[in-house]
């Protein structure tokens, strides 16, 4: 028999490995048609970027961000895409997944297209190569906005609208371990109105609600970058904790605060000699590698307070 005249069994085995192979096409044809149907169909921001920050895949749902244009986002810089605050914050994150080799989980804010600004809960993992090397990040994003406002809801101060003491409390801590991973100085700023039972007492509770508001309003416009933080701690107390480049920059931003209350020029016959409404600050550091916590802060920085009005009020003392 010629030896090019394939034998039975042959034929069969042939047979069998086509259609085996058939088999697995069709199942990675299925299953890529489930994951691209994942990616366009899932109410979640689903990216990918390269070590650069470039963008190198995202799917059909950044459509409901602000500026997106499918023709010009992926192969485009985050830092081309988003407000420089917000690309900030999103690169860091992901650097973070990069050097540390693992999935980390972060609140990111961008804006949507009509303006608002909304909170996504965000899981940033590191891609790698056939080698083992990472060469990317993935981050998959949940909008969490109204959840998170009704959260915030019950840690808000309804009179001035900053955050209570309550979220003071929750807040600390995650703070102060950002700023460890981040190796930055942490501020933490007390401050009161000097003499504020004496206006109570002269110009009534009403007013006196009146001046709370306006120094809520002062600590607002002076810190309004991402990341700064202000609470109403209670009465007329008030708490900020913030970032720095360090205590000169701190100092700075807690006397530009301290000058928009006396610039409000509320009459406050009661404190003298100023005759308007006032505000001390207190002022501690809490650097990177800080080993105490929250209670050894907080009594550092109101003792700060304390020698702001012993230096005769309407100063910042640290």
């Amino acid at each position: 028999m010629p030896s090019d005249i394939a034998r039975p069994t042959d034929a069969s085995a042939l047979a069998d490995e086509n259609a085996s192979l058939r088999l697995e096409l069709a199942q990675l044809r299925e299953s890529e048609r489930l994951f691209r149907s994942l990616l366009e169909h899932a109410p979640l921001l689903i990216s990918t970027k390269d070590l650069q920050g470039t963008v190198t895949m995202a799917n059909r749902h950044f459509s409901v961000l602000d500026g997106y244009d499918p023709a010009n986002f992926v192969g485009r810089s985050v830092f081309d895409l988003f407000p420089a605050a917000i690309a900030e914050q999103l690169w860091r994150n992901d650097q973070r997944a990069a050097q540390e080799r693992r999935a980390i989980c972060e609140e990111e804010s961008v804006f949507h297209a009509d303006k608002t600004l909304h909170t996504y809960a965000t899981v940033k993992f590191p891609l790698f190569d056939a080698e083992g090397r990472v060469n990317g990040t993935c981050a998959v994003s949940t909008d969490i906005s109204d959840a998170r406002d009704a959260r915030l809801d019950s840690v808000t101060d309804e009179l001035t609208g900053l955050k209570n003491r309550r979220y003071f409390n929750m807040r600390f801590v995650e703070e102060q371990k950002r700023a460890h991973r981040d190796q930055r100085v942490l501020t933490l700023l007390l401050a009161d109105v000097d003499r504020f039972k004496d206006y109570n007492d002269q110009y009534g509770h009403p007013q006196g609600d009146q001046v709370l508001i306006a120094v809520a309003r002062a600590m607002r416009a002076t810190l309004n970058r991402p990341g700064d933080l202000c609470f109403r701690i209670g009465g007329d107390e008030f708490a900020c904790l913030f970032a720095s480049s360090g205590a000169d920059e701190s100092m700075s931003l807690a006397d530009a605060m301290r000058r928009r209350v006396l610039e409000a020029d509320i009459r406050h016959d009661a404190n003298p000699p100023f005759g308007q409404v006032t505000l001390s600050l207190g002022l501690v550091f809490i650097p990177a590698n800080a080993a105490l916590g929250q209670s050894e802060f907080y009594e550092q920085a109101d003792r700060a307070l304390y020698r702001a009005k012993a230096k005769g009020r309407n100063v910042a003392s640290r």
